[in-house]
């Protein structure tokens, strides 16, 4: 059942969407200290969101969302910051999908597919997803190559 709150979601914008993306995840106990003291431009890493204040385990897996947004990755971080990510969903289909709840009632479709092991990456993202007290992360960086980041969400929901 769709909450009647909440708009039906809509496609970002392609001229946004980076070169690539994948489901992580990071252990709690890595979480800060990987993007705290980095300079990263877009930073939404609220103190009450640390997952060690929320008493989770070190080890616990904190999934996430990372997007190689290549040229456009700080068009994108922009574009995600004006929004205002709550959460991100993966949600099974066909086709599947990834959906970002944004601000009070937006939602936006960040891709589809229909691809059996990103599938189960899925499963595996909303599964610790739950496991972590809702928390999760959404990453946008220009290249995988983990140099320079343009903006980290921890998110909840």
């Amino acid at each position: 059942m769709t909450n009647p709150l909440l708009n039906p979601p809509n496609p970002m914008p392609e001229n946004l969407w980076g070169d690539r993306w994948r489901f992580a995840s990071l252990p709690a106990g890595d979480l800060w200290d990987s993007f705290c003291d980095r300079m990263i431009p877009i930073t939404q890493l609220p103190d009450s969101l640390n997952p060690l204040t929320l008493g989770l385990p070190s080890n616990v897996a904190i999934p996430g969302v990372v997007i190689d947004g290549g040229r456009r990755s700080m068009q994108l971080a922009r574009w995600l910051e004006s929004v205002q990510p709550q959460a991100a969903h993966f949600v099974p289909g066909p086709p599947d999908g990834l959906i970002l709840r944004a601000g009070e009632r937006d939602r936006y479709i960040l891709t589809t597919f229909e691809d059996p092991e990103v599938h189960q990456a899925g499963e595996i993202f909303n599964q610790r997803r739950q496991g972590a007290l809702g928390l999760h992360f959404l990453l946008v960086q220009p290249d995988e190559s983990g140099m320079t980041y343009s903006g980290i969400w921890l998110l909840q929901g």
